[in-house]
């Protein structure tokens, strides 16, 4: 794998405030010499510090897997042997900063594809630049249906994420089937930003109602506050049997540990990402559900750079000394396998109409899912299932045919409470 930026020089131009051809509104034309030379030049723009580094670490982490897999596999593109280059840049968690390097990749650097944005508050961003280029971009890890609702009909941003309308459909529906206690009232609590308010306005609603259940409570909290007393105390004075904390990592361990200080645990509790919570949050992690698009069993689909599931948790076992956490690597694995089967479609093009058409067309899989994109960008083939932390890690436990652990039911800090 050669790199052609450190994270160094990166973080110099960012705080540099390069921003390649700002303003100019041309299409994007790649680097034509793909077909003669099998060179694949990819920039991934990545949280690597700040509020999301936990998963920008662990998106690096599949990323480098799926580059070493891809050169080493020989891939054909046209007449010649795949190779990517990879150029890398921190964006800090900061969505201007995103937007800006896109922009750099795409209008200086000479990428043929960039992948980019972490959350759909980041991605929001990419969609302009993406359009104003009218150069495809693919999305590290962002699914929130509202944020792509933007490019519905003209996309140029694709997420091979299941759209985020799903994410807690199978959670809900395996709920209603619970029983002592049974759930009937559900609370949430969330930022009040993209994530939150198309979750609260648009898509936990008709799942609770699908599901039989009730909505008691839906408390907002402003996006990177670290103060949550008040939402909780509301929530909490709801009685919900299930409560979603429905946030990112460093606010779900947050909200966790004040549940903790007030010894407040419903018979049910639903976090929206698993990542870095186990280390943080101890014991009373166990028997807490978290949505997963994939796991190492659901081995249905396969790739050629990776194979299927278990392959990629095997390499990923191989390389880093310990099983897959949860399934953010693998996510970001996947956007560099789901990148290489664009190029493989357009057939060595790196025109970006014609790599714009390949992500349009494309109905292919990957070890991570099937990949079908909609015509707002979002990967429609993706699923979505219930996984329970047990022992310190996400389990599935529903549907009981991809179940790899027994459901518990209540949650085990609920007798504490």
């Amino acid at each position: 794998m050669r790199y052609k930026f450190t994270r160094r020089n990166a973080l110099k131009m960012a705080g540099a405030g390069v921003i390649g051809a700002s303003g100019l509104s041309m299409p994007f034309i790649g680097n034509s010499a793909l077909a003669a030379s099998g060179v694949l030049n990819l920039t991934v723009v990545n949280s690597l510090s700040g509020r999301f580094a936990r998963y920008g670490a662990e998106l690096k982490r599949g990323i480098d897997l799926a580059v070493k897999a891809a050169n080493g596999a020989g891939l054909p593109v046209a007449d010649a042997a795949l190779q990517i280059e990879l150029t890398e840049y921190d964006d800090k968690t900061d969505a201007t900063q995103v937007a800006r390097l896109v922009e750099k990749a795409i209008s200086s650097d000479g990428s043929d594809l960039v992948i980019a944005g972490v959350g759909s508050v980041n991605v929001k961003t990419v969609i302009p630049v993406a359009q104003r280029f009218r150069a495809p971009v693919i999305a590290l890890w962002a699914q929130v249906d509202g944020v792509f609702a933007g490019q519905k009909g003209d996309p140029y941003v694709f997420g091979p994420m299941p759209p985020f309308s799903l994410y807690y459909t199978k959670i809900l529906e395996m709920a209603s089937k619970l029983d002592g206690p049974a759930i009937k009232k559900v609370g949430i609590i969330t930022p009040q930003d993209e994530l939150g308010v198309f979750t609260v306005n648009d898509y936990v609603p008709s799942d609770i109602e699908k599901a039989g259940l009730d909505l008691v409570a839906a408390e907002f909290f402003p996006p990177g506050s670290q103060e949550f007393s008040g939402a909780l105390d509301r929530v909490r004075r709801a009685e919900p049997d299930a409560l979603i904390i429905n946030c990112y990592t460093p606010e779900i361990i947050a909200i966790f540990k004040e549940m903790q200080a007030t010894g407040y645990f419903p018979p049910m509790v639903i976090v929206e990402a698993p990542t870095s919570l186990a280390d943080a949050l101890g014991s009373d992690l166990e028997g807490v559900f978290a949505p997963t698009f994939w796991d190492p069993s659901l081995d249905g689909t396969k790739d050629d750079v990776f194979g299927t599931s278990r392959d990629f948790a095997a390499a990923y076992e191989a390389a880093y000394g310990n099983a897959p956490p949860d399934f953010v690597a693998a996510a970001g694995a996947n956007t560099i396998v789901t990148a290489v089967k664009a190029f493989q479609d357009a057939k060595g093009a790196t025109d970006a109409a014609e790599l714009r058409k390949a992500f349009l067309n494309m109905n292919s899989e990957t070890f991570f899912s099937t990949v079908r994109f909609a015509d707002d960008g979002l990967n429609q083939g993706g699923t979505v299932y219930p996984s329970q932390f047990q022992g310190g890690m996400p389990k599935l436990v529903y549907p009981p045919e991809f179940s790899t652990a027994p459901l518990i039911h209540p949650l085990p800090a609920h007798a504490k409470s």
